[in-house]
């Protein structure tokens, strides 16, 4: 719905304030924060009813000020002009990601910055191998026990122990990974399918007659590295807003933070319909039910990486957003040429 000039500046001006007090704003409040209101307390309390009426604000309290509705932030992210980020911000954002190696400590320390810039909640969802080209490595761990190794070329690492038949000395440790290499070797976890899997396994029962073991050990791994890995940085931010202070509400968050599975789903099930994409309050499923939002950011890069931001409904998403943008952009350009 169209507002004119002056209902416009009083918009904002309240979702303004109410970001940075978490108060209800009420008409001498506004004219004393914001000089471009050059009206009356009466015009502006005026004004306030109507942008009450038409589903922009809302009335906590008979007494108290307004606070903004879920539509008053969404005309808010729609309509303001882009944050400006200063110098200092931007130096804030990426100093430490020179310093990072691989992917997942990269992403690690960007989810870190985000949350720091934002006073948030930031969950980072990527896949375990990402698009990387993997070899493997078998090395002896003990009686009768394998250490299967699965080593991506953007720098992730995962392993898995298994038993096998017959004990493994060094030299037949050697042999295997030269077998797993051959068949498996050179390509991404999404492109291993049962085909070669059942190659590898042929090939192992033909060159060894045993370690069937190690083989199953080998297709619970690869299932593995087809899935998504779940970072959660700045989960206690939420935690110092009032918002959060109900014993209730607190409960409630930090037992969806303990549910990493469910967490992860829900937030790949959510993944934004652009680079940034805006849930207000009760229009997101995960924590709406706590006023919270969710703010989703996408890596368009190519390993794709998706960013949960989770804060109170006072976010200031104009400002989310332009140091969102600038890290991806910055996430993006290390993806696409380190690894």
């Amino acid at each position: 719905m169209a507002l004119d000039e002056r209902k416009r500046k009083i918009l904002t001006a309240v979702v303004k304030a109410y970001i940075e007090t978490g108060e209800p704003v009420g008409s001498k409040t506004l004219m004393r924060l914001d000089s471009d209101i050059n009206v009356s307390s009466a015009t502006i309390r005026n004004d306030m009813s109507e942008l009450e009426r038409m589903g922009y604000l809302c009335k906590p309290h008979t007494s108290a000020g307004r606070i903004p509705s879920s539509e008053g932030y969404r005309y808010y992210v729609e309509t303001t002009e882009e944050y400006s980020l200063s110098e200092f911000e931007r130096k804030t954002l990426t100093d430490h990601m020179e310093s990072c190696v691989g992917l997942y400590d990269t992403i690690n320390e960007v989810a870190s910055r985000l949350a720091d810039f934002t006073g948030c909640a930031v969950f980072a969802v990527a896949p375990t191998a990402g698009n990387g080209i993997l070899t493997f490595e078998v090395l002896p761990a003990g009686k009768r026990t394998v250490a299967l190794l699965a080593i991506s070329d953007n720098g992730s690492v995962k392993t898995c122990l298994a038993k096998s038949e017959k004990d493994i000395d060094a030299d037949d440790a050697q042999k295997l990974t030269k077998v797993f290499n051959s068949v498996l070797s050179g390509f991404p976890a999404d492109q291993i399918n049962k085909l070669r899997m059942s190659m590898l396994e042929n090939t192992v029962e033909k060159e060894f007659g045993g370690y069937r073991g190690v083989v199953e050990a080998a297709y619970k791994l690869v299932e593995q590295l087809k899935s998504y890995e779940l970072t959660i940085q700045g989960g206690s931010n939420l935690l110092a807003y009032p918002e959060f202070a109900d014993a209730e509400v607190a409960r409630e968050y930090v037992d969806i933070l303990s549910k990493h599975e469910q967490l992860m789903q829900t937030l790949l099930e959510q993944k934004p319909e652009g680079e940034f994409t805006v849930q207000i309050g009760r229009e997101n499923k995960l924590f709406g039910s706590m006023g919270a939002s969710l703010v989703s950011v996408e890596c368009r890069a190519k390993v794709p990486v998706y960013f949960g931001i989770v804060g109170p409904s006072r976010l200031d998403y104009v400002k989310l957003k332009s140091g969102s943008k600038y890290l991806m952009q910055k996430l993006k350009k290390f993806i696409d040429e380190e690894l």
